[in-house]
């Protein structure tokens, strides 16, 4: 052959059906010449067989990971294939079913996610019947495929569908899971508030935590696990009327021996307001009470302010009001 060393540009080229009329025929005299390295053509055809398969073969930059790769292979092909060529190319293939393979398990999952804004709710009826209802400022999000796998983030209700094969289970971000066959439950997990909680109507749930604690808590209807934050210890109690759980389901803010700074939170998520605290001790006191979610805020610090000693007004420059 002339001056036209074979490369493994050349020879890809030449197996997709991309390569000039000249690189094809230089490809064509080099496998009938003595120089011809067999084995290295059939492991490039292998691996265009497998990414040509591929359904999403044009979102792999095959020509850059390839180049990349092929700058460690030496020039120059010798008749005898040796055990380092051979583990050479092996590389080469394992490499780009690598990628080949990575690319098709992103591309094939459809993730969905379904939130809420201030004070808005919503009801969702998931493909096997399970249904959602979401609070405000959350969100959840699943495979399509896998409905019954959810995330959480803030709060939400779930009836779920029965299907003893296969488990549901809700994780927040803390990495608490909740694990039902067919039941009904409440799930609280606002990254900002200082607990986690969770309420059982009917069934039976399971709670294990990658964050807090190491055995699973086995959960039966009317219970209530309170997990602190701070010092990760679930608190189980039994819970006497539903409407407190479901309050938010009605259009209701309710609290219960909740701190205040709890409280701003979610005043915060269904009344897009802020309240700064300038006082700590306010902050940590607790309050229960009831509230229609189309009261305002000044109404409501007004009815806090009877039980609680402490002062507050609005910062109108940033929105903000000021608890002292």
């Amino acid at each position: 052959m002339e001056d036209n060393s074979i490369q493994e540009a050349d020879i890809w080229a030449y197996i997709t059906k991309s390569a000039d009329e000249s690189t094809r025929i230089k490809i064509e005299n080099w496998k009938q010449s003595h120089d011809f390295d067999e084995n290295l053509f059939n492991s490039i055809v292998k691996l265009y067989d497998v990414t040509e398969k591929n359904p999403y073969e044009d979102v792999i930059d095959i020509e850059t990971a390839k180049a990349k790769f092929f700058t460690s292979v030496e020039p120059g092909y010798k008749k005898d294939f040796n055990i380092k060529n051979y583990m050479k190319y092996a590389a080469v293939i394992v490499f780009f079913i690598a990628i080949a393979g990575i690319a098709y398990q992103n591309l094939s999952t459809h993730r969905i996610t379904i939130e809420t804004t201030y004070g808005e709710e919503k009801q969702i009826t998931l493909s096997d019947g399970s249904v959602v209802w979401l609070n405000a400022v959350s969100k959840i999000s699943y495979e399509e495929k896998s409905p019954r796998t959810i995330q959480l983030n803030g709060e939400a209700f779930f009836e779920v569908a029965k299907d003893k094969a296969d488990p549901f289970t809700v994780e927040t971000p803390d990495h608490v899971i909740v694990k039902a066959l067919g039941t009904s439950f409440n799930v609280k997990a606002y990254p900002k508030n200082t607990y986690l909680e969770t309420v059982l109507l009917t069934g039976k749930v399971e709670i294990t935590s990658k964050t807090y604690f190491k055995e699973k808590i086995i959960m039966l209807p009317n219970d209530k696990i309170r997990i602190d934050k701070a010092d990760g210890l679930p608190l189980k109690t039994v819970i006497e009327n539903e409407q407190t759980v479901l309050a938010w389901r009605e259009g209701k803010i309710r609290f219960e021996n909740t701190t205040f700074k709890d409280i701003a939170n979610e005043l915060s998520n269904q009344l897009n307001v802020k309240l700064v605290f300038e006082n700590e001790k306010i902050a940590k006191s607790k309050f229960t009470a009831v509230f229609d979610k189309s009261t305002s805020i000044k109404n409501i610090l007004e009815v806090l302010k009877m039980s609680k000693e402490f002062n507050y007004n609005q910062n109108k420059e940033t929105n903000e009001w000021m608890i002292e």
